[in-house]
């Protein structure tokens, strides 16, 4: 008997498909701040997290990182780039401590090429992404801190499910690619508005409202865009 994936990609798909899947997939526990596969190595494994929050991130020739793509229980990591090459072109690191499901990348390829709806699917999901990294690079470019910060932090909600996120100012300096006292300035105004409350290691939403009221256009946009693909057949 299937039992149903706390993992959204796989909760969706047919249930042929899950059955191809379901025999190779094994558990795994998200340990915040680990590395899943470096920048320019090849897949062994694709993740399909249950719960916690993996952020793929890009280096710079500075030693500077800047995070390119957040993926929960909606999404995958690392099955676009297992089906086009097996080479990632940025880092994943667990973000949020959870779980998740991980299938050996030569299995998840075999299962892929005998399956249509299958392959649709990745497809759709890695037009979502790429549809929101777009957005991303618009929104670097010309948006302000304070509406970036506010859009991220409403992004990170919606992914943990949670109104309370482990966050340290130093983390969200390097997701966003902005200094830390920049951070620090924001959030305290924030805070000060009641939106947020914030202690070491851990942010608070307390008014999503007001949040949203601050947050850039991107953030119903993105939400917009996967849920108009989501809904067609």
């Amino acid at each position: 008997m299937l039992t149903r994936s706390p993992n959204q990609f796989l909760a969706s798909l047919p249930a042929d498909d899950f059955a191809q899947l379901q025999p190779d997939l094994r558990p795994l526990r998200l340990v915040q701040d680990e590395v899943l596969f470096e920048a320019g190595e090849t897949l062994t494994a694709v993740y399909f997290p249950h719960s916690g929050i993996i952020s793929k991130v890009v280096h710079l020739s500075d030693g500077s990182t800047v995070e390119v793509a957040l993926i929960g229980h909606d999404g995958v990591c690392g099955g676009a780039a297992v089906l086009n090459g097996g080479i990632s072109p940025t880092t994943a690191t667990v973000q949020f401590p959870g779980s998740a499901s991980l299938i050996d990348s030569r299995r998840f390829i075999a299962a892929a090429s005998r399956s249509e709806t299958l392959r649709l699917a990745l497809m759709k999901l890695q037009w979502i992404d790429f549809v929101q990294a777009e957005q991303l690079a618009a929104c670097n470019a010309s948006h302000d801190i304070t509406a970036r910060l506010c859009r991220r932090l409403l992004r990170l909600r919606d992914l943990a499910l949670s109104n309370t996120l482990p966050l340290t100012q130093d983390l969200l300096a390097r997701m966003l690619g902005v200094r830390r006292n920049s951070v620090s300035l924001v959030a305290g105004a924030l805070q000060h508005a009641g939106i947020i409350r914030y202690s070491r290691g851990q942010v608070e939403i307390t008014r999503v409202d007001g949040l949203a009221e601050l947050a850039c256009e991107c953030y119903a946009t993105n939400k917009s865009h996967a849920d108009a693909l989501n809904r067609r057949d």
